[in-house]
């Protein structure tokens, strides 16, 4: 017997004792977990603890910057918003507020000369299985998804970075994303992922096994040396940033490594919204890549790829030439949600797949949300706790909303529904129930929400 057919035949036994009973996937637990005794664990979430502390921002970021001082690794990302970032030709404007908000009262906490990581500003909102993102074909598997770190910034006193903008609704203006690849190549070590995100069912979340159980899963991704074939050995994908508390329109950014350093990179899927949103380019993007947009397997080319994605509120006149634009406006208190489309879209579902797939579309104007998807509670009770867990969306957890181009039409969305059936139905494939060896259909996402 084959060493490979050996070890698959080994898995879907282990697979089946393990699973063979597996109830339905609990959101809550395998999926997007925001409980308090998780996010708040006394040992894991304080840096103080050292190598215990495996949740920490500490941690996270003195894992992945390798053999790099942390702190210096992590400044390099923050100054990135104190000059204008060019990639592709689009720009990323300085946010010099980072400075004032950010990066000047962390170092006064840490005594002036260099950040101390303890004192990170910086609050765990969210631990989140993206298992929905994995890639693989029939016979091949390319990565098994992602996992991902949720945190909000803070001010100095421990209180929510507030947005410049609908505070009423939003107490924190800024979050910062740590995406991890679940590195996965054959179907053994993708069920072995499925495994043990499926056997945290097992205990009640929060509980000490659970915390215990997380922590070994969360470990096979974030610890030093998990993927020794990328950059300082890290597994980090990218970091994404969500923030409208550094300036009045709302935006989001993502960082990938470059020469070990996490370096300000284009926009996964996003064009440039003040360049092409309204013109004829964009409707021909659209309507030459009809086809491709609506099976799922479009890619935004990378030279197109803005430098920061914008969510708006706008104001006409942030876009050049205005007047020859053909996007549909809807005005919000003296602004503008402006979704992506143009004169001459030929099919409105492929807009609207294009634009939800975009960050700034699935981050306004296709899902109407006042700011972010995962965001601190509304009444926390912060500094001391954030007293309830971290905040969905309704793109998350189940909303129905009239096209913002076509008002006719309506779009249903449940985003941890959809990933709570993908997980059940990659747990059962690799169970006696489902046949034991996994998923054989095609499944390459290109979405980055």
């Amino acid at each position: 017997m084959g060493r490979r057919l050996l070890a698959a035949v080994t898995l879907v036994a282990c697979l089946g004792q393990s699973l063979a009973q597996t109830p339905a996937v609990n959101i809550n637990s395998q999926l997007a977990i925001t409980d308090l005794r998780v996010v708040e664990d006394p040992v894991r979430t304080n840096p103080r603890n050292g190598v215990r502390a495996a949740w920490t921002f500490k941690h996270l970021m003195t894992s992945m910057a390798g053999d790099k001082d942390p702190s210096e690794f992590v400044m390099q990302i923050l100054r990135s918003w104190e000059t204008d970032q060019v990639i592709n030709g689009s720009v990323a404007r300085a946010r010099t507020a980072i400075r004032s908000k950010v990066i000047a009262p962390w170092l006064a906490a840490s005594g002036g000369v260099k950040l101390d990581l303890d004192k990170a500003p910086f609050k765990l909102l969210a631990i989140v299985n993206r298992m929905d993102l994995r890639a693989h074909d029939e016979n091949n598997v390319y990565t098994g998804g992602e996992g991902r770190f949720v945190f909000g910034v803070m001010k100095q006193d421990g209180t929510p970075l507030p947005p410049v903008e609908f505070a009423e609704f939003n107490p924190g203006g800024f979050v910062f994303i740590l995406e991890y690849e679940l590195v996965a190549t054959n179907h053994v070590q993708l069920g072995d992922w499925a495994l043990r995100w499926a056997n945290l069912g097992r205990f009640p979340v929060g509980s000490a096994q659970y915390n215990a159980a997380l922590e070994a899963v969360t470990r096979q991704f974030t610890d030093r040396n998990r993927a020794p074939h990328k950059p300082n050995g890290s597994a980090i994908n990218q970091i994404r940033s969500n923030e409208l508390a550094l300036a009045d329109i709302w935006e989001l950014r993502e960082f990938r490594m470059r020469n070990g350093w996490m370096a300000p990179h284009g926009v996964a899927q996003t064009p440039d919204i003040f360049a092409i949103n309204g013109t004829p380019t964009l409707a021909n993007l659209l309507n030459n890549n009809a086809a491709t947009i609506l099976n799922g397997t479009f890619v935004v080319p990378p030279n197109l790829q803005a430098a920061s994605s914008v969510a708006g509120l706008f104001r006409l006149s942030d876009f050049p030439n205005v007047e020859s634009r053909t996007f549909t406006a809807l005005p919000i208190i003296g602004k503008f949600d402006i979704p992506w489309g143009a004169q001459g879209v030929q099919d409105n579902d492929v807009r609207q797949t294009f634009s939800l797939n975009t960050c700034s579309g699935c981050h306004r104007a296709e899902t109407m949300i006042n700011f972010l998807h995962v965001g601190f509670p509304i009444g926390h009770s912060l500094p001391r706790s954030l007293g309830k867990p971290a905040r969905f969306s309704g793109f998350m957890t189940g909303e129905t909303l009239t096209d913002p181009v076509v008002p006719s039409t309506t779009r249903s969305f449940n985003d941890l529904g959809r990933r709570k059936v993908d997980l059940e139905n990659l747990i059962r494939s690799f169970s006696p129930a489902g046949g034991g060896i996994g998923p054989r259909v095609r499944h390459f996402p290109n979405f980055v929400h």
